[in-house]
């Protein structure tokens, strides 16, 4: 008889009526019984899309900023709300600070070539192991994996330049591989030019540079 009675309420929902904000259907749902004169009022119910209507994810970001980002803990639950993971919760708020993994990024006002940029900020980042830095150049800020010996005030070079000879790379420099000298101790590397770091990224994580297989080395 319930069962019946919600099929039919569900039914009598429209749906051309344009789109609607997923929090309405948290309203109270009237079912229409088989007899006439009586409506019987039921529980709100909560759905996935009620969960996630007002929440806006760093993923979902498209413009870069370099203020703290706010993120919504799981606590082990997925889409539909049910643990899936247990021991998950509590814990200290954390933000997410995005962070340019891509070193060669000139401005769109400034020329292109090789650009300097100066380190005003070194901190701590509960969403990684390592440090991050707070780099400044031209009339933009960005955040970035920090090195172990970086210290605020250090002007770091950003170049996509090789030239015939080997660079004397300071530590934070950013240079294509082809530019570096045999045996220059390297982290976050790119898979292929533009795409930004995606390995050695992690705290105390380095690699050789060689012209043999690389091995990252961690300590």
């Amino acid at each position: 008889m319930a069962l019946q009675a919600l099929s039919r309420a569900l039914g009598s929902l429209s749906l051309a009526a344009g789109p609607h904000p997923a929090a309405q259907v948290m309203s109270s749902v009237f079912l229409q019984p088989s007899s006439p004169g009586v409506l019987i009022a039921c529980r709100s119910f909560l759905t996935s899309g009620v969960l996630n209507a007002n929440i806006a994810s760093w993923k979902s970001r498209t413009k870069y900023t370099i203020m703290p980002v706010k993120m919504r803990k799981s606590g082990g639950r997925d889409h539909t709300g049910r643990i899936r993971v247990h021991g998950i919760g509590g814990g200290h708020k954390q933000c997410y600070r995005m962070i340019d993994f891509l070193r060669f990024r000139p401005e769109h006002e400034a020329r292109s070539g090789p650009f300097e940029e100066k380190v005003i900020d070194i901190r701590y980042d509960p969403c990684r192991s390592a440090d991050i830095a707070l780099v400044a150049g031209g009339n933009r800020k960005r955040w970035i994996i920090a090195t172990e010996n970086m210290q605020v005030g250090d002007i770091l070079l950003n170049s996509d330049h090789i030239g015939r000879m080997a660079v004397a790379a300071r530590e934070g420099d950013a240079h294509p591989l082809g530019a570096l000298p045999i045996g220059t101790l390297i982290n976050n590397l790119e898979s292929e030019p533009g795409r930004g770091a995606q390995y050695i990224r992690a705290a105390g994580a380095r690699d050789m540079y060689s012209h043999s297989r690389p091995g990252v080395k961690c300590g």
